[in-house]
């Protein structure tokens, strides 16, 4: 079965970063449905079409995977809208709506103010180097 839109695919996939640091080693099988926005986009679109079995390996472009980096999305906010009695240190997450949140700020340092905020994803404007195996594919009769 060929992998297409609404596909299951579980795969082993290791993932470095431009710098060459490994990010994932592939040991643990990745399962996800294809077309459901569960992965990025650049890997969706190598694999559409492959096969169970299929091996390869490949290169993701930043706009293809986490997005380039923004910087408009790192910015200083005062000391009164961080979290009250939070002891803040650079490299520390911090979750917008107490941990529910569905993004993450990086501390990157802390100000006169306040801190430095980052709110990029941490692989923003990184290209990533993927060594995949398709190890299964399954229809899910799910519409994309």
């Amino acid at each position: 079965m060929r992998i297409t839109q609404g596909s299951q695919v579980t795969l082993r996939c290791r993932v470095m970063d431009d710098a060459g640091a490994l990010l994932d080693d592939g040991h643990k099988p990745f399962t996800f449905v294809c077309g459901k926005g569960q992965t990025i986009v650049g890997l969706e679109r190598v694999l559409e079409g492959k096969e169970c079995g299929y091996r390869g390996a490949f290169d993701v472009a930043p706009e293809d995977a986490y997005g380039i980096h923004r910087p408009e999305l790192v910015f200083e906010a005062v000391r009164e809208n961080l979290p009250e009695g939070m002891e803040i240190h650079p490299g520390m997450n911090l979750s917008p709506g107490g941990g529910e949140g569905r993004f993450h700020l990086k501390v990157v340092a802390l100000t006169e103010r306040g801190a430095l905020l980052d709110g990029n994803h941490p692989l923003a404007g990184k290209r990533l180097s993927f060594e995949v195996e398709v190890i299964n594919v399954e229809s899910t009769n799910a519409n994309a």
